[in-house]
């Protein structure tokens, strides 16, 4: 199954409210940001139109699929209204990461301070940095440049992942979950920043002319988005304050988590990278994989956790791929629509920002009515991979 971790102790034991338990993994602070440009399906319909015949059969097939996402809205940087970045010569390598790490950069920057005020601790008390992104591919990461304008110490231990997708958020927080982990049988503080940036929209023009040049339809220019979200993971010894007898403030507790990659599916996902940056490669039987190979991660996290339990016992922060993922997964788990209410309005006000959505996900949960005080996280990336964990929410 991948990677798996499980608490050594009791993970059926509810978190205390009186204090966290040497082996509690705990997420302390979330945020989220969005650009402030938003785009409707009309607007990408005339942005598409403005380059390309109105009636060229892929543009129509791309066109009707962008009026059925179900997607109402789309956060972009903005670049959108740039005439540069509405041409039909896509801009090159060099200005996508310019660009990228201008907007990217500042993206992170504000969501990891909403993190960091939300787990009221300062930068300079972070001990390590995981950073996630499917859209750049820089060097030094864009999470060396954060660490750095938000002051977190040089010695702060970082790590970047890429190649993961849309999987990143939740690969990334068992990644931040591990590292505690470790830190806590070594006798030592973490906490760990977690973040998530994608700019898809820098790419648009590339995966249209793609579109053009092969007579066919890619569907990313109809859901991606752009956006940045941060967590901040810590372990027991990490959450204590200053003389050590006060708390940072318990959000979620991570009981365990699951990383698994579906036999034969690697071609059914992929990210292509081309002279113009990325191309979304999906298959029509994503939809249909990510629900029928959900129970399985599904059923290992609670058994192993000692727990009897239905899917519909649990909220539900599922990365929001698509609107067939979304109801694939609803209908293979048996899940009432109300426990998916988080990644439905993520979707339709934001639509699917890649390693970003899951994570924005669980941030929005939180502020809704919670009725469950347990927690599934799962998300779906290239591979065809499934990341998902196994959350415990604090009143």
């Amino acid at each position: 199954m991948g990677g798996v971790f499980s608490n050594p102790k009791n993970p059926q034991v509810s978190p205390s409210k009186q204090g966290v338990k040497s082996e509690e993994i705990i997420i302390s602070g979330l945020g989220t940001q969005w650009p402030s440009t938003v785009i409707t399906a009309d607007e990408l319909r005339k942005f598409a139109q403005g380059l390309y015949p109105a009636d060229a059969p892929w543009l129509q097939r791309l066109l009707k699929i962008n009026s059925q996402t179900g997607i109402e809205t789309r956060a972009v940087i903005d670049t959108w209204a740039d005439p540069r970045w509405s041409q039909k010569e896509p801009p090159k390598a060099e200005e996508l990461d310019a660009v990228w790490r201008k907007h990217g950069v500042e993206l992170s920057k504000q969501a990891a301070e909403k993190a960091l005020l939300d787990s009221n601790i300062s930068a300079k008390d972070i001990t390590h940095v995981v950073a996630v992104t499917a859209t750049n591919t820089g060097s030094p990461g864009y999470d060396q440049i954060v660490a750095r304008e938000l002051g977190i110490s040089a010695d702060a231990e970082r790590l970047l992942i890429s190649g993961v997708g849309c999987a990143g958020g939740l690969a990334a927080l068992r990644m931040a979950s591990n590292i505690a982990q470790a830190a806590s049988y070594k006798g030592n503080p973490a906490r760990v920043l977690v973040i998530a940036c994608e700019i898809c929209s820098i790419y648009i023009s590339s995966e249209l002319r793609e579109a053009e040049s092969m007579q066919c339809v890619g569907i990313g220019p109809a859901l991606f988005a752009d956006g940045a979200s941060a967590l901040v993971v810590c372990n027991a010894r990490g959450m204590l304050q200053g003389d050590g007898e006060k708390e940072l403030p318990k959000r979620f507790s991570v009981i365990d988590y699951r990383s698994s990659i579906t036999p034969d599916t690697h071609n059914e996902m992929e990210y292509k990278v081309n002279s113009t940056g990325f191309q979304l490669l999906l298959s029509k039987n994503v939809p249909k994989l990510a629900a029928l190979f959900l129970a399985k991660p599904f059923q290992s996290l609670i058994r192993s956790n000692g727990m009897s339990a239905e899917a519909s016992d649990f909220d539900w922060a599922l990365h929001p791929g698509g609107i067939s993922i979304i109801k694939g997964v609803e209908n293979a788990m048996k899940l009432p629509s109300d426990l998916l209410a988080a990644s439905y309005e993520i979707y339709r006000t934001r639509g699917n920002t890649s390693s970003v959505a899951v994570l924005a996900v669980l941030d929005k949960l939180r502020t809704m009515e919670m009725k469950k005080s347990d927690v599934i996280a799962a998300s779906f990336g290239p591979g065809l991979t499934t990341e998902m964990a196994l959350l415990k929410r604090f009143e």
